[in-house]
């Protein structure tokens, strides 16, 4: 379905919402009427049983049909072990270095199991799998969320993912580019700062997100860690350096990149708004997340608005990037 231009503001469409609630109600009407995003991403809060999401999710698109002229995207975070939003639905699924260790041919038949329940039920985008190479994940703060420790298994058993997401009908998300493997701080709590010491294991960390653009990964979400040895100045999410220069313009990729969630600590409350969405803006990012604080998506909204409309520069990253939005929406719709 294209989206109708009827001369509405369209700088909500790069924001991915977080809601609380299960059920669709005035309150998240007015809220969503207001911010006009491109997509809602899905929490445990919001999910009770199939029946109960299925309502939720039919009656936010037919009202986002008649009022915005389009369907949201929606999203979850299903990576499965410690970070599954639809158990309740989908039942357990193992954490990926679990599956990693029972082999790729468990890679492709679960993965493939978690596609068709999300396809079932009316979710397009997976922010998964996770393709940050982890050295020990007894240490790490990502522990058994990571494939695994050697870059080239991560890259082959990523790619798996990625094909068996996709083959049923679902965006797999690439993340966190260009990976946290080297970082010892977590950003949900602290801005992770990487020195050149960690250079060479960056580099050779770079492969799983390779080879998962080459095999035609749908999304990309991006770091809250500053890679100090490609940009002295800015973490990733922020970086034209890393997210331009290098996934886009050197790896040729097209599709959608997501920033992670802009209320984590990393980069919420230390960043100015009109920072944080310009940087983004330039640096190719498509979708914003901001999933926990209601308060924060108002104001990213307008400093996305106010930007737009004043920058001539901003205006041009702008249309570029609803066009890869949309064109990930049309596949769906």
């Amino acid at each position: 379905m294209t989206p109708v231009d009827d001369g509405q503001d369209t700088s909500g469409q790069h924001l991915f919402v977080g809601f609380y609630g299960t059920t669709w109600t005035e309150t998240l009407r007015a809220r969503l009427r207001a911010l006009r995003p491109g997509g809602l991403v899905l929490f445990r809060r919001n999910i009770e049983n199939a029946e109960q999401l299925n309502d939720l999710i039919r009656e936010a698109d037919a009202w986002a049909r008649a009022e915005l002229g389009r369907r949201f995207l929606w999203a979850v975070d299903e990576e499965g072990g410690t970070v599954q939003r639809l158990s309740a639905i989908l039942g357990p699924a193992p954490a990926a270095l679990e599956l990693a260790e029972k082999g790729e041919e468990a890679v492709a038949r679960v993965v493939a199991e978690t596609a068709q329940g999300l396809h079932r039920l009316g979710i397009q985008v997976n922010f998964a799998p996770v393709l940050d190479v982890v050295e020990d994940p007894r240490t790490h703060f990502l522990g058994s969320r990571s494939l695994g420790k050697v870059p080239e298994r991560v890259a082959r058993l990523g790619a798996l993912w990625v094909q068996a997401l996709q083959k049923h009908g679902v965006a797999a998300t690439a993340k966190h580019f260009p990976g946290l493997g080297v970082a010892h701080l977590d950003p949900h709590e602290r801005l992770p700062m990487l020195d050149e010491d960690s250079a060479e294991k960056a580099h050779q960390d770079l492969l799983p997100f390779q080879k998962a653009v080459t095999c035609g990964v749908r999304a990309v979400m991006t770091s809250h860690a500053v890679y100090r040895f490609w940009d002295a100045d800015w973490p990733g999410t922020l970086s034209v350096k890393i997210n331009k220069e290098v996934l886009r313009d050197a790896w040729g990729f097209g599709g959608v990149l997501f920033s992670d969630d802009l209320d984590m600590k990393a980069v919420g409350g230390r960043y100015e708004p009109e920072t944080i969405v310009r940087r983004c803006l330039l640096g190719t990012v498509d979708g914003l997340l901001v999933c926990q604080d209601e308060h924060s998506a108002e104001i990213l909204a307008r400093a996305l608005s106010d930007a737009i409309r004043r920058h001539g520069d901003l205006q041009e990253a702008h249309r570029r990037s609803l066009d890869r939005l949309r064109a990930l929406s049309a596949s769906f719709f």
